[in-house]
């Protein structure tokens, strides 16, 4: 710890030097100043831990010095010295916060004793500022958080909700470029323990350090999802370097195996959400690129522009008989793609390849692939091209996919998935029955097995909104029903629907019905 000594008598000051150089080792002599005037500028300077001061000097007191340096806002700890055994001395230094007060001469087990009580409390003050200084960082993390996941499933087109969910976050948004990505790790980690995750934290932070914000958290079982914003333009080639550097740190120093999929640069806030469904987007590319890979949202758009695209109508269908557990269909649909693939003469081994991964891209669409690598055979054969680059004729490849089709249906009556169910009504069914819980996007998707990604397009397809303002409306619903039927506060009723932030509740209730909770009460016919 920092010590100042203040006294106009110079052999105090050599004396009290060589008992603390001496016998108190923890602490370092940084300065010494000879009046009060010269002291306090001192002290002012260079914020010592602890300041003995002579309580009678020239130009400046002991105790007006420690008053102009309190006044100041010093967290300084002053230690008392006088050769007059004056109780008023004692008594305004104890006014000031003074720590202890030694008579002079100085006894050196007395000054040992006061110099090591003043520690003690030093680092008692910094224990407790230290304690409520995480506090706020976990509040302010949570907070951050619980907005992002609202952004990330928000969708693009609400840039209103967006702008004040980050300010509500204090991230800030003007002038600002951003982009998302997602890790995934193994599938032995479906959950990852809090101690890996701190050091995945750990590891994100270090990679991205050059970077203003950076903020990460998990987003489900064996994903986190981290959010990069810069004050000015990002350069997505140097991104690119520092996620490939964070998957080897990852490999290296915690042994586990990350693939990451990375968005593109947005230069709006309202491209967050963009940035992350194309993270997500890359990151079920991994059947392509393998696992432990960093996959960019720009490489998967060049990879996808080289070859033509099986015709959407002969993956519906694929998809209804997929449904429906036709078999027989699902292999007449295949052999009839297979057949189109064949007359196309310019079709590379390559090509052919990379056809297949597509067909049962689309066919698994809607499934997750935690889902999907729970079962054994299509864990190894559909999420790498190994299986693929086996065969060297088409009809072989054609038998191959046939299987994989057939497994995924055995897969699918292993687990009771229904026929051609309405996963969207479901979905809102469900909702509408546990709408005062936390339900992410994530959650959902995990639930009924379907792709985070694929889940959000599909719910705005089948819908017109998107499952954020789905859930916003039935909630806010819900606390219609409670302001007319009940005297519960606005806070107890905040909680009731699903909500934590009492404000965030009254902006999100006044927005879509016009006026505030309270006044909506009021508003009322009386009965």
């Amino acid at each position: 710890m920092k010590l100042i000594l203040v006294d106009d008598e110079k052999g105090i000051v050599d004396g009290i030097k060589i008992i603390i150089n001496r016998y108190i080792p923890e602490c370092e002599i940084v300065g010494v100043a000879y009046n009060g005037l010269e002291g306090g500028n001192l002290i002012q300077e260079l914020q010592p831990d602890i300041v003995i001061t002579d309580i009678r000097m020239p130009q400046v007191s002991g105790l007006d010095m420690i008053k102009w340096l309190k006044d100041k806002g010093s967290q300084t700890k002053f230690i008392l010295l006088s050769g007059y055994a004056d109780f008023e001395y004692a008594r305004r230094g104890m006014q000031l916060g003074v720590q202890s007060y030694i008579n002079k001469p100085v006894e050196e087990e007395e000054l040992q004793s006061c110099v090591q009580q003043a520690m003690k409390a030093i680092r008692a003050d910094r224990a407790k500022r230290q304690e409520v200084d995480d506090l706020k960082q976990e509040v302010r993390h949570l907070i951050q958080e619980n907005a992002l996941r609202d952004i990330l499933d928000v969708g693009s087109d609400n840039t209103e909700l967006m702008e004040e969910l980050l300010e509500m976050a204090q991230i800030p948004t003007k002038g600002n470029g951003f982009a998302g990505f997602v890790l995934e790790f193994d599938s032995k980690l479906d959950a990852l323990k809090e101690v890996s995750l701190q050091q995945v934290f750990c590891q994100v932070d270090l990679a991205l350090e050059q970077y203003d914000g950076v903020y990460r958290f998990r987003y489900t079982g064996a994903q986190v999802a981290v959010v990069v914003t810069q004050g000015g333009p990002i350069r997505y080639a140097e991104l690119l370097r520092s996620v490939q550097r964070l998957k080897e740190e990852v490999n290296l120093k915690l042994e586990l195996s990350v693939t990451i999929g990375v968005g593109t640069i947005q230069e709006r806030a309202a491209g967050i959400s963009q940035s992350f469904e194309e993270a997500r987007y890359a990151l079920s590319y991994k059947v392509v690129k393998g696992a432990n890979t960093v996959i960019s949202f720009t490489d998967i758009i060049n990879l996808s522009g080289r070859i033509q695209a099986v015709p959407e109508e002969r993956i519906a269908k694929l998809e209804a008989a997929l449904e429906n557990m036709d078999e027989k269909e699902c292999a007449g649909i295949i052999h009839d793609i297979f057949q189109l693939m064949e007359a196309e003469p310019s079709m590379t081994p390559a090509d052919l390849q990379m056809q297949c991964v597509n067909i049962l891209l689309a066919s698994i669409r809607k499934m997750s692939f935690q889902q999907l690598q729970q079962n054994d055979f299509l864990g190894r054969h559909i999420l790498s091209l190994d299986g693929i680059s086996r065969f060297r004729t088409l009809e072989c490849l054609e038998e191959w996919m046939i299987q994989v089709i057939r497994r995924i249906i055995e897969f699918k009556l292993e687990h009771n998935i229904p026929k051609k169910k309405d996963i969207i009504a479901e979905i809102k069914e469900y909702v509408s029955a546990h709408y005062n819980e936390p339900i992410t996007l994530a959650d959902l998707s995990a639930r009924f097995f379907i792709s985070p990604y694929y889940l959000s397009q599909f719910f705005k397809q089948k819908t017109g909104e998107t499952y954020v303002s789905f859930l916003s409306r039935i909630r806010i619903g819900k606390a219609k029903e409670l302001l007319e039927r009940t005297d519960l506060k606005v806070y107890e009723i905040c909680q009731r629907v699903g909500y934590s932030d009492t404000q965030h509740f009254a902006r999100l209730f006044e927005k879509l019905t016009g006026c505030k909770p309270s006044e909506y009460r009021k508003r009322l016919p009386s009965s």
